[in-house]
């Protein structure tokens, strides 16, 4: 009596983790998916808008880690890496071009749905005044999804109550790897009131970017078993700022995406508060400058971010943890995901390693 019931609660457990893991995937498998997204947006600027490339800096790498969701199934992993600047040959360049590509690896599960996609970038910046630029932006790339049927257990390979992956699920894999083209563009506003000013120290700054930009707006082909599903086409809006406190070594960071794709809506929204460990000496330039950066954001009904950066000399390493607050809690523990982030920061362009452009 006792191993019937035992085996009554192991096939139940088994039923609740199954449903939950058809969940996720089905998240990600319809149409309904969203885009990767990462908490740390701004160390994520080309996939925010194609006319980030070369906005705010003039030669910029960055790589993203991702890592949610261990705690309900196998970890969900996202890779992302980018590198972007302008094409300044001198300070007296008025408008200019810039360029940037980005490669983004996606696994859902234990290797069961990978995503790869590799877009390239190219913007034009026009110089209103010394403080402030307009750029608009277009990108094409290049997209791959692939399923890997055999990690499914199908309801055909059980056998008195056990999973048999000897027997033949009996399930038509059609198309299981599929690519596709893909376009977006936008439009983006930076604004620096430091740029082209020398001085000695100070802490008068502000700075930050505004942008609208639009992804698949081909609507490429989305599905794996060739129904004619159709990526939905996503529409952001984004902003960033960073905004010193004068007279002090304190400085606000606030910042927001809004993302709509289809009937889903993505909200993030917050500040980090910036502390000067040390100050650029702009005159000079010995003096390399060093901040710590801690703060949140909200994703409205999805997590709580928490979010801290620190920023050496030209160097910068960003930490998140998401701390999930969805109708997902219950199965999560709350634990959702945790971010890095490693950017590089140069002074130059892809021409010159000593001229700015901000």
């Amino acid at each position: 009596m006792m191993k019937n019931q035992e085996k009554t609660h192991k096939i139940s457990l088994t039923k609740h983790l199954l449903i939950v893991v058809l969940i996720l995937l089905f998240i990600r498998l319809t149409g309904f998916s969203q885009d990767v997204h990462f908490s740390q947006f701004n160390m994520n600027p080309l996939g925010l808008n194609p006319a980030m490339a070369g906005a705010t800096s003039g030669l910029e790498s960055i790589i993203n880690y991702r890592s949610q969701w261990r705690s309900v199934t196998v970890p969900y992993k996202t890779f992302a890496a980018s590198v972007h600047g302008s094409f300044v040959k001198k300070k007296s360049s008025r408008n200019f071009f810039a360029a940037g590509i980005n490669f983004i690896n996606d696994e859902a599960g234990d290797g069961i749905l990978k995503t790869n996609q590799v877009n390239l970038s190219l913007a034009y910046h026009i110089r209103i005044n010394k403080t402030n630029k307009i750029g608009l932006g277009f990108m094409t790339g290049w997209g791959q999804r692939k399923i890997d049927f055999t990690n499914f257990q199908w309801g055909s390979q059980y056998e008195s109550g056990q999973f048999n992956s000897a027997l033949e699920p009996g399930e038509n894999y059609s198309n299981p790897t599929f690519s596709y083209l893909d376009f977006a563009s936008g439009i983006v506003w930076s604004f620096n009131n430091e740029a082209g000013k020398i001085k000695v120290t100070g802490n008068n700054y502000l700075k930050g970017s505004f942008g609208i930009s639009m992804f698949h707006f081909n609507r490429p082909d989305y599905s794996f078993n060739n129904t004619g599903e159709k990526l939905w086409t996503k529409y952001v809006i984004h902003g960033n700022t960073l905004i010193s406190i004068q007279n002090t070594k304190i400085a606000l960071n606030p910042g927001f995406i809004f993302n709509k794709q289809g009937p889903n809506t993505l909200i993030l929204v917050g500040s980090m508060v910036r502390y000067d460990l040390a100050q650029e000496s702009k005159y000079t330039g010995n003096l390399k400058g060093a901040g710590l950066y801690l703060g949140a954001y909200l994703r409205a009904g999805d997590a709580i971010v928490i979010s801290s950066q620190i920023e050496l000399s030209n160097y910068s390493i960003g930490f998140s943890y998401d701390t999930n607050i969805s109708t997902l809690r219950p199965s999560s523990n709350g634990r959702g995901g945790f971010e890095i982030s490693i950017r590089f920061n140069g002074a130059g362009s892809f021409f010159s390693k000593t001229v700015k452009t901000k």
